[in-house]
């Protein structure tokens, strides 16, 4: 099962964001303020929906809106915002120049600069222009502020899609199913009953496909989030293919798919001078049969076995997720606290084919609770150095349990009793330094120790075929331990003084330590283990460096670069393995390298107003190399021991992406990407094991024209095709993929008035694999309409 607990979506954020700095918003007075650097005011008369409610969206309102206000300023109506903040009024209509806001956004203030440095991109000259030109013309707000303002739009569609060839194919690569289709493509009911006050409901209502989401608002007070979606996750039942043995590659025939879906509700309180609190519940989860890769064998004898038969399992995985998050503001430092309580549950069940056509059936059910808890603060000290600290503390308590029946062989292995527990333990400090104009420089550490036991026992029943009718019954018990410490430092420099120019490069060191112990015992031998013992001390050095430039000399080109270097040193000191039967797994190895080179460096050309082109190039190299204890079984020498290139991995990808208008109404856009790569393993120029190799072609292209006011002609292209393969037909079972895909796409849409707009569109998709001789291919063609009204 790969899933990650939705708990660690706090955990992962929270490890990988070293310079997560929040930037507190107290006020800073200036001593004078030079108002001659402010850009003059745009010229043009301004529409606040249009002009000005995108800038506040994008730049303003995730610290100063509702649902979070920083210094009690407010930018979500035209009354708070008048009102000011903290500081005073910082909007002064018809005087742009000497409004607090707009000196600033203009980062005219020291310690002052919206939004602040290091939380978000500076406002550009012409959007400050724009904010000048609004303020002088009197700081007019949208009419959605209006008291009873409702409005409801729908968007009904209806259509469908003929299939031919493999439909469960197409049914996985477009997330939708064959036939008659329609429903609801969107509706959206909003309804503010003062300017204070506002309701949304907005979703979509389709075949196996649904989604509501609905809140309520109300400024100074709080708010309520809820919501429901699923939607339905196809799976090709077809298994693999040997053109030798089998010309026809087998297929389940079954109907294999996932609903997927989530549920929740969030309560949000937003007091003034109180912190911002949400207490939140969330349902999460997953049913169904699903295909997967533990293939069945599918043959009669030793020869002609090939490991291709299809497999599914099925599913039924749901987590409840408690959730809390508070954020305060006090003496300038932010902090923000988050709680996850997550209580999963797991259960799965199938069966798979061994040589022999001997059926198992397996299953397992996991539960387990995990609570993590993250706090951060964050502080802006002066108008050069920010800095930020965190602790996590995370634990998990699971039980486990696993059944494999056998009945062609008479046997029952069952573990019902498996528990874990985990804990985690992880800290960061982190900081943001800006000595000098051009220069910042950030860094970070971050350390984690995290220790986790388990323990379980179950039992072996064997059957004794007829004539003999017994039976044995072999306990066993299972038992392990992990211990983990790990320290991470970040650094990165960039300097942007150079004339059209900026230059950087980042470094990531990362020393790992883990102490890893694994115990298996019964009283008689089960697959040759009666007593298996190993215990291994892991340890690594990783360093990732990375440098680079961007430059743009000239108006009409910009050119960058960058190049990559990783090396992940490991090494196993195992002590000596307790097995009855040596097998040298899985203390063989001594030592592990990783080398990574990665360099890629993309042009950018502006040649005319009317086309911009974008060329790029990225190459990949990896190499794996270990060092191995030798092994010998029954006399033979298996492996030497010593050095070993393990595998090489390289890759070429070449792509262009273009924008043209040749002429006024018509718009065209596309791109092209190609990408040559080859995998080799050690055993290279044996029979069974042959180097990946192949290429990767892909197009897009779309365009639409602007055949009248009302009336619109688009259309799209596809392509792609992959040959990404082994070539070892004679000696062995060849993986890989070869496809061909094609899509093109035709349509219209037409505005009816000002609240009815409509769509047509046709589409043909082809899709070609020979790598499956042929079992998934399919041609499909697809037609649907949509028709949207409004109403206010």
């Amino acid at each position: 099962m790969n899933r990650k607990p939705k708990s660690a979506a706090i955990i992962g954020p929270f490890a990988k964001s070293l310079l997560a700095l929040i930037v507190g918003c107290s006020r800073v007075y200036a001593a004078e303020v030079d108002i001659t650097k402010l850009p003059p005011p745009a010229t043009t008369n301004v529409d606040f929906i249009r002009d000005i409610q995108p800038i506040l969206e994008n730049n303003c309102l995730r610290c100063h809106g509702p649902e979070k206000t920083k210094s009690k300023f407010r930018l979500d109506n035209r009354e708070a915002a008048l009102k000011g903040g903290e500081g005073g009024v910082d909007i002064l209509p018809g005087k742009s120049a000497q409004s607090p806001l707009i000196q600033y956004v203009a980062h005219l203030v020291a310690d002052m600069e919206m939004p602040p440095i290091g939380k978000g991109d500076q406002l550009t000259s012409q959007q400050v222009s724009v904010l000048r030109a609004w303020i002088d013309q009197g700081a007019a707000w949208g009419k959605g502020a209006a008291t009873n303002n409702v409005a409801f739009s729908v968007s009904p569609i209806f259509g469908g899609t003929a299939v031919s060839g493999d439909n469960q194919k197409f049914r996985e690569q477009y997330w939708q199913k064959d036939g008659v289709n329609g429903g609801v493509e969107k509706f959206e009911l909003f309804e503010q009953t003062s300017p204070d006050t506002k309701v949304l409901a907005t979703g979509h209502a389709l075949l196996n496909d649904y989604k509501l989401e609905l809140s309520a608002d109300r400024n100074d007070v709080g708010f309520i989030h809820s919501g429901w979606e699923e939607y339905r996750k196809y799976f090709d039942d077809t298994g693999g293919y040997d053109p030798k043995f089998f010309p026809i590659a087998p297929k389940l025939g079954q109907d294999l798919y996932l609903d997927v879906g989530k549920a929740w509700v969030d309560f949000g309180l937003a007091l003034p001078d109180w912190p911002r609190m949400t207490l939140g519940y969330e349902y999460d989860y997953r049913q169904g049969d699903e295909a997967t890769l533990e293939w069945n064998a599918v043959g009669k004898t030793i020869a002609t076995t090939r490991n291709i038969g299809p497999n599914s399992q099925i599913l039924d995985e749901g987590a409840h997720i408690i959730k809390f998050d508070l954020d305060e503001e006090l003496n300038g430092v932010s902090i923000e606290d988050r709680f996850r309580g997550e209580f999963y549950k797991l259960n799965t069940s199938g069966s798979n084919v061994s040589y022999g056509n001997v059926p198992q059936s397996v299953g397992e059910g996991t539960t387990y609770f995990q609570g993590a808890n993250t706090i951060t603060a964050s502080k802006k000290f002066n108008d050069w150095f920010f800095g930020s600290a965190g602790y996590l503390f995370s634990r998990m308590n699971a039980d486990s349990s696993v059944t494999m029946d056998a009945p062609t062989l008479l046997q029952l292995a069952s573990a019902p009793r498996i528990t874990l527990e985990k804990e985690s333990n992880i800290g960061n400090v982190s900081g943001l330094i800006g000595p000098t104009s051009g220069l910042v420089i950030s860094m970070g550490a971050q350390a984690e120790l995290t220790r986790q036991n388990g323990f379980g026992d179950g039992a072996l029943d064997e059957e004794m075929a007829p004539p003999v009718t017994s039976n044995t019954v072999v306990p066993f018990m299972l038992a392990s331990k992990y211990d983990e410490a790990s320290l991470q430092e970040n650094l990165s420099v960039r300097y942007s003084k150079i004339p059209f120019t900026a230059v950087y490069a980042e470094a990531r060191l990362e020393q790992q330590n883990i102490d890893q112990y694994d115990q298996f015992s019964s009283s008689q031998n089960i697959l040759n283990k009666a007593v298996f013992l190993q215990h291994t001390d892991f340890s690594s050095q990783l360093s990732n460096l990375r440098f680079g430039f961007d430059t743009s000399p000239w108006q009409m080109a910009s050119l960058s670069a960058y190049y990559r270097r990783s090396q992940d040193d490991s090494e196993y000191d195992s002590s000596p393995l307790v097995q009855p039967i040596a097998t040298a797994y899985p203390t063989f190895l001594l030592d592990r390298q990783v080398i990574n080179n990665e360099f890629e460096t993309k042009l950018v050309l502006h040649l005319t107003p009317r086309l911009k082109t974008s060329l790029s190039y990225q190459y990949q190299s990896d190499d794996y190399g270990v060092t191995t204890r030798p092994f010998t079984s029954f006399g033979a020498v298996i492996a030497p021991g010593g050095e070993l290139i393990a595998g090489e991995d390289h890759a070429n990808v070449f792509s262009v992406n273009s924008t043209w208008t040749p002429v006024p109404r018509l718009y065209l856009s596309g791109t092209f990407s190609y990408q040559s790569s080859v995998l080799v393993t050690a055993p290279d120029g044996t029979g069974p094991v042959a180097p990946y190799r192949g290429d990767v072609y892909t197009a897009l292209a779309n365009g639409t024209y602007v055949l009248t006011k009302t009336t619109d002609l688009f259309a799209g292209l596809s392509f792609s095709d992959a040959n990404y393969a082994q070539n070892n037909y004679a000696a062995g079972l060849p993986l890989g993929i070869e496809y061909q895909r094609r899509g093109v796409q035709v349509g219209l849409s037409r505005k009816f008035g000002k609240n009815v707009s409509a769509r047509l569109q046709y589409r043909y998709d082809y899709y070609d694999e020979p790598s499956s001789g042929g079992a998934d291919n399919f041609r499909a063609q697809s037609v649907f309409a949509v028709v949207t009204f409004r109403f206010w």
